[in-house]
């Protein structure tokens, strides 16, 4: 494999649009040579899989038509992601210049529109890739080798682009440093790894990280914790989240003419918001991922209590979709997007125990 990828990188150099010799020979290794390997090790992945995949499949494309500026080859569920502008799978890139190749986990991130291949809006792309990575993070922490960002250096086609932003992670090879089979075969077993697990987040609906950690924690406690299973988000990611989400929140009271005091450490809400004779007792609650109608967040006994009790004078603050920066130590949070919920309401058969206490007795 090694000498097949150092091949295709080393024709990338004679890229063009035309169906030259060069690249015919490219053609010939991205359609044959390259998938043949792959397919070679379809056991060996189905077995070392976490979660049971049944129908892994290879597929490829160096252009429909004219010659792709960057080929590809993917492993992939045919159920999951029947073709590559569906669904999510692990695929080789080959930067536009030749100097170097990805082995990318990534999701769909073009469609064909009058017979071309568009790339899918960045942002969108972006934001996906960045709650999978979060969702996925426990298990990613294990190579800390991965990149998450690529670079295609695309310069005749928009879907280099889109390949970039709709990357999660990805292992990346240059030319000059290409590794062996073996490690190339171990990179790749590690990567369908965590695509059976990031398959099987889809087939049961992903977790927001920090419901996820609430449910290992509380499994820790009763002796149930399955091995091998981590926490998504460490105490220091956690804080960045939390003082992010605060600062949000108190931003927003201030300007509506609250005087507010950061009561968290000590009393069972966050903020205590005071306007003349009013007194609000704020709960606040930060999240990595996209709010919709089916998120959860994380309540004590005695949040529950409390704003049970208080209620009408109470607020939940939820900010969404907080960056989170793992790149410096501690962590940075950034961005996040407010939600106001004034008064709220704790209705009751929303709230689902996650574990419980119980007195034995006789």
């Amino acid at each position: 494999m090694r000498e097949l990828l150092r091949d295709v990188m080393q024709l990338q150099a004679e890229w063009t649009s035309e169906n030259t010799p060069e690249m015919q020979e490219r053609g010939r290794l991205i359609r044959h040579d390259i998938p043949n390997w792959l397919r070679e090790r379809l056991p060996d992945l189905r077995r070392a899989a976490p979660v049971e995949i049944t129908d892994w499949r290879v597929g490829s494309s160096d252009g429909a038509g004219n010659r792709a500026e960057i080929p590809w080859a993917r492993v992939h569920s045919a159920s999951r992601s029947p073709s590559a502008t569906k669904g999510w799978y692990v695929v080789y890139l080959f930067a536009a210049p030749g100097d170097r190749v990805y082995l990318s986990l990534m999701q769909a991130a073009s469609r064909k529109k009058n017979r071309e291949y568009k790339g899918l809006p960045g942002s969108g792309l972006r934001q996906r890739a960045y709650e999978m990575r979060e969702a996925l993070s426990a298990s990613l922490r294990a190579r800390p080798d991965l990149v998450d960002a690529i670079e295609l250096k695309a310069t005749r086609s928009e879907l280099g682009r889109a390949y970039e932003d709709g990357t999660v992670v990805a292992f990346e090879y240059p030319l000059g440093d290409l590794p062996s089979d073996q490690v190339l075969a171990d990179d790749l077993t590690f990567l369908v790894s965590v695509l059976s697990e990031l398959y099987e987040l889809l087939d049961h609906g992903t977790t927001a990280p920090e419901i996820a950690d609430a449910e290992v924690e509380a499994e820790r406690l009763a002796g149930k914790a399955r091995s091998g299973q981590g926490l998504r988000q460490s105490a220091p990611e956690r804080i960045a989240i939390e003082r992010r989400a605060v600062a949000v929140a108190t931003e927003y009271l201030e300007e509506q003419g609250y005087d507010v005091e950061d009561v968290g450490a000590k009393e069972s809400y966050d903020l205590d918001a005071r306007r003349a004779d009013e007194r609000v007792y704020v709960e606040v609650k930060g999240t990595t991922t996209t709010w919709t109608d089916a998120s959860e967040i994380i309540l004590t006994r005695k949040e529950v209590e409390l704003h049970l009790r208080e209620y009408p004078n109470n607020m939940l603050l939820v900010v969404s979709g907080i960056v989170l920066d793992r790149s410096v130590s501690p962590p940075e949070a950034s961005g996040g997007t407010l939600r106001v919920i004034r008064p709220w309401a704790v209705k009751e058969p929303n709230l689902t125990p996650v574990s419980y206490r119980y007195l034995v007795g006789e």
